[in-house]
Parts: structure tokens; sequence; C-alpha cells
């Protein structure tokens, strides 16, 4: 079955690897996987959580920091040049 299964052109593969590339270089796709991230951590530490205003801290300090260390490394190492 093999030799019956053509292959895609390089210049095919080449635009969906680049579409690809762009959504997931995106800031809004990384603060939204950002955003779930923190869920799973404050999910994952429900057992140390004292309180529901406990495990909402630890949500939104997790966020803030990852966005803000996302940020930085986004401002202080710049896009790349093409």
């Amino acid at each position: 079955m093999r030799f019956l299964f053509r292959r895609s052109r390089y210049r095919v593969l080449d635009s969906d690897l680049e579409i690809v590339t762009s959504v997931l270089c995106s800031g809004y796709f990384i603060l939204a996987d950002l955003f779930f991230w923190s869920l799973l951590l404050t999910f994952l530490t429900i057992p140390l959580h004292q309180s529901l205003i406990f495990a909402i801290f630890i949500f939104t300090s997790s966020y803030v920091f990852g966005a803000s260390l996302y940020l930085l490394l986004k401002k202080w190492l710049g896009e790349k040049p093409d």
C-alpha cells in the first residue's frame, strides 16, 4: 500500500508548518496555555489549600508570575529577525 501513497510537496508541507508555528508562537496562545497550566497547578495543590481564597491566590499568583516572566523574556530577547 505504500506505493499508492503520494508524498506531498515540500512547499505544501512548509506552508502548513509555517501556519502551525505562527499559531504556537502567538502571544494569545501562550497566555491561554499559561491559564490552563495555572489551573492545573491549582488543582494539583488542592490538599494544601486552607480555603477557596487561598486557591484563588495560588491561581492568580502563578498566572501573574508566568505572564510577567513571558513578557519580560519577550521584551528582553526581542523578536527574531527573519
